[in-house]
């Protein structure tokens, strides 16, 4: 009988954690400063745990590793409505151009946030992330 219990326990806390759905899409821009410009999108929806990392990658090389968990409100009572997000974005060569991990990159589910890079004037890298809860 008590193994019985434990095991429901274990079942019931493994169920009760909540993941985090991240939408993200990868926009490459190229030509920008030549007043026109080709673009090239990836986008994707998937489902993280904490300190799980996924990889967004184009067929050009660039690429996006992200990771991301809830933060806990001392404001709120429960489950916290915001999602920290680290990662590193790389460019073409596999150069890492940028890194959201300070300042912390905060985002309250179901918001979206843009995260931009310009290379030498005409080449522009967007990524743009919006949590869900799953």
């Amino acid at each position: 009988m008590k193994i019985l219990l434990v095991l429901s326990l274990m079942a019931l806390t493994t169920v009760a954690e909540a993941k985090i759905g991240l939408k993200v899409s990868l926009i490459y821009k190229k030509g920008i400063g030549k007043g026109f410009f080709l673009s090239t999108e990836q986008h994707s929806i998937q489902s993280v745990d904490e300190k799980e990392h996924i990889l967004i990658q184009m067929k050009n090389g660039i690429k996006a590793d992200i990771s991301a968990f809830y933060v806990q409100s001392v404001h709120e009572y429960g489950p916290s409505g915001f999602v920290r997000i680290k990662g590193d974005l790389y460019n073409i060569n596999g150069k890492i151009v940028k890194t959201f991990n300070e300042p912390n990159l905060d985002i309250y589910l179901g918001d979206t946030k843009t995260i931009t890079h310009v290379e030498r004037n005409e080449e522009q890298i967007e990524i743009v992330i919006t949590p869900v809860s799953l």
